[in-house]
């Protein structure tokens, strides 16, 4: 068996499912509308900004934290931006599901012991994401 074959098979089943699909639409959309573009840039500067002061071992201040979820709920009032996420959060759970079938069939300790310590599996919402104010 060539498992470089089969990763390519894996690889190509994932980029045909509704999940990637459906990412790669939103990604579209918002690209297509400017201002949604440049909230969701923003807002993407500002986490990594955060992420690189971490790394540096610097803290997060409260004060930081409430800004970035304040700036969340901002942009995730934009419908082309909580499309995207919520498509990015579809295709996470998509391929947390592969890692899991992948993990299952390769850890070592045997099934034994995932009798006794199993951990529930995501479930992939059908909801969209609550956002307070809004009908959804």
């Amino acid at each position: 068996m060539n498992v470089q074959k089969k990763a390519q098979e894996l690889a190509a089943a994932i980029t045909q499912s509704s999940e990637y699909q459906r990412m790669l639409a939103a990604r579209e959309t918002v690209s297509k509308h400017e201002a949604a573009k440049v909230m969701l840039r923003d807002f993407q500067e500002r986490q990594l900004q955060l992420q690189k002061q971490q790394m540096a071992g610097e803290e997060i201040t409260p004060e930081q934290e409430e800004q970035l979820q304040n700036l969340f709920g901002v942009i995730s009032v934009n419908p082309y931006i909580r499309e995207l996420f919520e498509a990015e959060f579809a295709f996470s759970g998509l391929m947390l599901q592969v890692n899991d079938a992948l993990s299952s069939v390769l850890d070592p300790k045997g099934d034994e012991e995932d009798d006794q310590d199993e951990e529930p599996k995501l479930e992939i919402p059908k909801k969209r994401i609550l956002i307070p104010g809004q009908d959804n």
